[in-house]
């Protein structure tokens, strides 16, 4: 009996351990989905200026531009809205970092400035982040 109950306390105690490890990664998950759109709603800011002030100012590829950023933000609260979901939140990290890609191989083609690198490269950090937590490919 003695032995049972020894069994049961250590048995409880790896629960409560893997518990409380669960729930600090996903607080951490929380913070950095929250970085990222923090750090989203400052490239949408200096993109839009670059853009602006670049050749591409009142064209239709400016149009395709925000609408890819747009989507990207949209995955970005789609993240958000599912976190604590871990099945969802793959696919939404999935989608996340598939729309990244887009805006990503557009500003490898095209200078947009150092503020929007820089910005660019604080979201790809985060994004690494998320993959790696997700146990996805960046290729970014």
């Amino acid at each position: 009996m003695k032995h049972l109950f020894t069994t049961f306390v250590g048995i409880l105690f790896v629960a409560l351990v893997f518990s409380v490890q669960t729930a600090k990664a996903q607080e951490d998950m929380g913070r950095l989905i929250q970085q990222l759109e923090e750090h989203s709603d400052v490239f949408v800011k200096s993109l839009d200026t670059a853009l602006d002030a670049s050749e591409f100012n009142g064209t239709r590829t400016e149009d395709e531009i925000h609408a890819y950023v747009k989507r990207f933000e949209d995955a970005t609260d789609k993240l958000k809205d599912n976190h604590g979901d871990n099945k969802s939140n793959k696919v939404a990290a999935t989608e996340v970092l598939e729309r990244a890609r887009t805006i990503n191989t557009f500003l490898k083609n095209h200078s947009m400035g150092d503020t929007v690198a820089t910005d660019w490269n604080t979201i790809k950090i985060d994004l690494v982040r998320i993959a790696t937590a997700y146990k996805l490919k960046t290729d970014m």
